[in-house]
């Protein structure tokens, strides 16, 4: 992740339409911990999770994250 968020196709848009959340993960905050449970064959760090602005997930990703997946992600929670 650290090499993909700061990217200039990646980072307007999480700037502009996202608010970026770290979580611990051998004590997750027990929202995320519910968040994390809806992504599909987590498996393994770093989890990716969109939620809406109400805590409803949107999608999420387990593991590495290429940046053009990353990207796609942002572009269908704002679509």
């Amino acid at each position: 992740m650290q090499a993909v968020v700061p990217r200039p196709d990646v980072a307007p848009l999480l700037q502009e339409h996202f608010v970026a959340l770290a979580s611990d993960c051998d004590d997750p905050e027990p929202e995320v911990q519910q968040l994390a449970m809806k992504v599909e064959n987590a498996m393994m760090l770093p989890f990716v999770i969109l939620a809406d602005a109400d805590g409803q997930f949107l999608e999420g990703h387990s593991g590495a994250v290429a940046p053009e997946q990353l990207r796609g992600m942002l572009e269908r929670a704002i679509a």
